[in-house]
């Protein structure tokens, strides 16, 4: 066999395991795109700007969705996919909805605040992937431990996106009765991270991912006023999985021993 019949033979073997990975770095980048948005945001003092900051956070949730269902259709998961997904992780649903909070609290009252909820946005979503490292060494494919940090996330970017266009002078998310709603699911969220209640983990089966992409997608596609309203309901999908998860997995989890 020649060199490079070898090489094609290399090739052919670590495709399956190049392209996941490819799509890993993807929702990295678009982490980080998010973080460069918002920071650009507070430089131009352009406040629009924001709700590209939470559009590039939820294609780095489909991305990071995808590259795990990948990994697994073309049988090419690996350790080290499965540590650069934490990394991933922690910058697009750690830091960067912490720096997009950051950036809609500098219009509220309290720079107290302003620090100490992005803080615990950030302690929270690290204290939960080191757990998850430790604790689930099927890394959420039996059901996650714990509120999965793309959930808190999306409840931000969303919320974020959806003010913004509907609401682009009110602040409703920092001053007023919709804020105090919105800032106590996050404090619940980022405690539920950390507990050991069992959520279910719905983006690996293509009929709950697939129509959840597509709807992430249409944040990019419609208009804006559309757009705003997709992102509404994405929100009270948020809030409807953290209230029924835990049920769900338990009836699941029975289900499963019934049929053993």
């Amino acid at each position: 066999m020649t060199g490079d019949q070898l090489r094609k033979l290399r090739f052919l073997a670590n495709w399956r395991r190049v392209l996941p990975t490819l799509v890993t770095l993807s929702a990295l980048f678009f982490g980080f795109a998010s973080i460069l948005s918002t920071i650009e945001s507070m430089r131009l003092d352009m406040p629009s700007l924001l709700a590209r900051s939470a559009q590039f956070i939820m294609l780095a949730l489909i991305l990071d969705g995808l590259d795990g269902n990948l990994a697994r259709w073309l049988k090419g998961s690996t350790d080290f996919g499965a540590e650069l997904d934490t990394f991933v992780d922690f910058s697009a649903f750690g830091a960067a909805p912490a720096v997009l909070m950051y950036a809609l609290l500098l219009h509220g009252p309290s720079p107290f605040w302003r620090t100490i909820l992005p803080s615990a946005i950030v302690f929270s979503g690290a204290l939960r992937l080191s757990k998850f490292r430790l604790v689930d060494p099927l890394r959420g494919q039996g059901g996650f431990i714990g509120l999965p940090i793309t959930v808190n996330s999306s409840w931000i970017a969303l919320a974020a996106f959806a003010a913004q266009v509907m609401y682009p002078e009110s602040h409703i998310l920092v001053t007023g009765p919709v804020s105090v709603v919105f800032q106590l699911f996050i404090i619940v969220m980022i405690s539920l991270q950390l507990s050991n209640l069992r959520y279910p983990k719905p983006s690996n089966k293509v009929k709950y991912f697939a129509p959840a992409a597509f709807l992430v997608l249409l944040l990019w596609i419609l208009s804006e006023t559309y757009a705003a309203w997709i992102a509404a309901i994405l929100v009270l999908g948020c809030l409807l999985y953290v209230l029924t998860g835990p049920i769900i997995h338990k009836h699941s989890a029975l289900k499963r021993a019934e049929e053993k």
